[in-house]
């Protein structure tokens, strides 16, 4: 009896304490399928994503569906850098298809229209980060060798952007996109491309005073490319601790700020690979995740001790070919990227436990949203037993498309889609769902005030 009452105990400490862990899983792709170079997460809601060929996109709803929000934005851009507060205020940095010139704009009604703040010929919008609605820095390349970088700062929410008077003077070199890193607005990283086609050292840039206090930099070595030697990847988890990763498999970490560096092994199988974004969390976990490119396909890692040992973390099969151009994360558990071809991936923890959540549907179907009634959200799941074109909309009474939730390829399985009714009235509404070829239902819902 003893033993069998042991037993129990071991089984039931088991179930309470092995929970389930986050991973990467497909969430959507931007309806322009361009490539994402930068993606700005407000919350667990509004997400902003810049890309190629005036790609600026925004979803309200976890990154399950896109809209379109480029009025304003100058014609023949890429979008290479974005930062948001809310789900209005916006700020993106802007690139000529020719190469110039580089131009920062704003938006305050969620993408509707855009302003144009700075521009500036011969540079590139490396980065942009606004830490509150008035402040915020921005990250950019120097017009030519001898020029200053251009790190630039704002106090009026861009009103004015103010060139910092110690910025770095380059030489033979140029930022790179996403390669900056910060605690606050005060301790700060910049990583650089030396564009010297040998190149085995390359600079980060680094102050613990702010945008216009002094600037320093250390000189670390790498291995030669044809195309020079860039550190592109940084991530911190405090202000002493962190790692940086290059285009060519160089891996080196700081335990004091980024005055020196070290090298550090790469994870074990990965050889001829490139980093191509970091990042690290201020949470006292440790963690620092970093997306990386072989000749096969794209990784993503993660170390909780610089370095010294790295877990993969498998990527979905769409972002295996697509890879994490950039992530940002809403906490330890929750985050998400941007990839090649428009693709988007989120982190997450699994909700349930339950092994039956993993097997894949037998019919297509939709549940009746619970809350119901409901005020102002609720949630809608639907099942696919088959990766399918869903189409997702919400009627009022009067026949009137109010929202659209989900409108693209949505990979087989069950899937939670939430719905916001607050700039709605109270009234009854109805939700219809369009899956495959034939499947389409329609389930009434009751918004109360």
């Amino acid at each position: 009896m003893l033993k069998r009452l042991t037993l129990l105990i071991l089984l039931f400490s088991f179930a309470e304490f092995s929970y389930p862990q986050a991973s990467w899983s497909y969430l959507s792709t931007i309806p322009s399928g361009a490539d994402i170079s930068s993606i700005s997460v407000v919350d667990q809601n509004v997400i902003f994503v810049a890309a190629k060929g005036n790609g600026l996109f925004r979803s309200l709803n976890g990154g399950t569906t896109w809209e379109l929000k480029n009025t304003g934005l100058a014609a023949n851009g890429d979008l290479y850098g974005i930062s948001a507060t809310d789900s209005l205020n916006c700020w993106v940095g802007w690139l000529n298809t020719a190469g110039a010139p580089a131009s920062l704009y704003r938006t305050t009604n969620g993408g509707t229209s855009w302003t144009l703040q700075w521009t500036m010929s011969g540079s590139f919008p490396d980065g942009i980060k606004m830490f509150t609605p008035d402040y915020g820095i921005f990250i950019g390349d120097p017009i030519g060798n001898g020029q200053p970088y251009q790190f630039r700062s704002t106090t009026n929410a861009g009103a004015t952007w103010n060139l910092s008077p110690t910025a770095p003077v380059a030489s033979n070199e140029y930022g790179v996109i996403n390669a900056f890193e910060y605690i606050d607005t005060s301790i700060i990283w910049v990583g650089s491309a030396n564009t010297i086609a040998t190149a085995t050292t390359a600079k980060i840039y680094r102050t613990t005073t702010g945008m216009n206090g002094t600037w320093s930099s250390t000189t670390i070595n790498g291995t030669a490319g044809t195309q020079g030697l860039y550190y592109q990847a940084i991530g911190f988890i405090d202000k002493n601790n962190g790692l940086a990763g290059s285009n060519s498999g160089d891996i080196v970490k700081s335990n004091d700020g980024g005055v020196t560096w070290t090298p550090v092994a790469p994870p074990n199988g990965e050889a001829a690979f490139g980093a191509i974004d970091m990042f690290g969390f201020k949470d006292g976990s440790n963690v620092i995740m970093m997306s990386t490119v072989d000749a096969t396909a794209y990784h993503c890692f993660k170390t909780t001790d610089l370095g010294t040992s790295w877990t993969e973390l498998v990527l979905p099969t769409e972002a295996s070919t697509t890879g994490i151009q950039h992530m940002q994360f809403v906490n330890g558990s929750l985050g998400f990227a941007g990839g090649i071809a428009g693709v988007v991936i989120k982190y997450s923890t699994p909700t349930s436990v339950n092994p039956e959540n993993n097997l894949i549907p037998a019919d297509y179907k939709v549940s009746q949203n619970f809350p119901n009634p409901f005020n102002p959200s609720t949630v809608i799941n639907y099942q696919l037993p088959q990766s399918s074109y869903v189409s997702l909309k919400v009627y009022n009474s009067l026949g009137q498309e109010v929202a659209t939730l989900v409108n693209g390829f949505i990979s087989a399985g069950t899937h939670d889609v939430q719905f916001n009714a607050s700039n709605l009235s109270s009234g009854v509404y109805f939700y219809v769902i369009k899956a495959g070829d034939s499947f389409f239902q329609t389930k009434k819902m009751m918004l109360i005030k």
